[in-house]
């Protein structure tokens, strides 16, 4: 029997979290929780590597396909892909994965460019097309879900 595609939460909405959600979540971490998963989230993010890349040009030309940092961009951004999958489906509750890992903005705009690139270079229009829509909706998510902790609340002398 199918499972029918839960609708996705409204603006400022919230619905009870089910153990299914939690679990759901649960499982794309622990897919994404591996040695290689670090190595590509660090080369991703880092200025030395990655972060120097502005364009679908600089990043051919220095990570040509087969090498080691297009495969990590392929990974990194896989995860992404698997969560917009199943949140797509209904499998996951997008409001759960937003507040737990954010909004995949700054994630998005960095890796945009190469993705667009790498879907005319390979003639695949969908490719990594679940992270961007995820990244669509984590922008509406922003939009509807104020920070949960006002920061202009803290003291100067505070000490955490």
């Amino acid at each position: 029997m199918a499972r029918q595609r839960k609708k996705r939460i409204g603006k400022g909405s919230k619905r009870r979290v089910s153990y299914d959600d939690i679990t759901m979540l649960l499982k794309v971490a622990e897919t994404y929780n591996t040695d290689y998963d670090f190595q590509a989230t660090e080369w991703f993010w880092s200025d030395d590597e990655f972060g120097q890349i502005s364009s679908y040009e600089e990043f051919k030309s220095r990570y040509p396909h087969g090498s080691k940092g297009a495969q990590l961009f392929v990974r990194f951004t896989s995860k992404f892909e698997l969560a917009g999958i199943v949140a797509e489906y209904g499998f996951l509750n997008e409001n759960l994965y937003f507040d737990r890992y954010g909004a995949l903005q700054i994630e998005w705009k960095k890796a945009k460019p190469i993705v667009y690139g790498l879907r005319k270079e390979w003639d695949e229009p969908r490719f990594r097309e679940n992270f961007e829509l995820l990244s669509t909706r984590g922008k509406e998510w922003l939009e509807s879900h104020p920070p949960k902790i006002n920061n202009n609340n803290h003291h100067k002398d505070e000490i955490f």
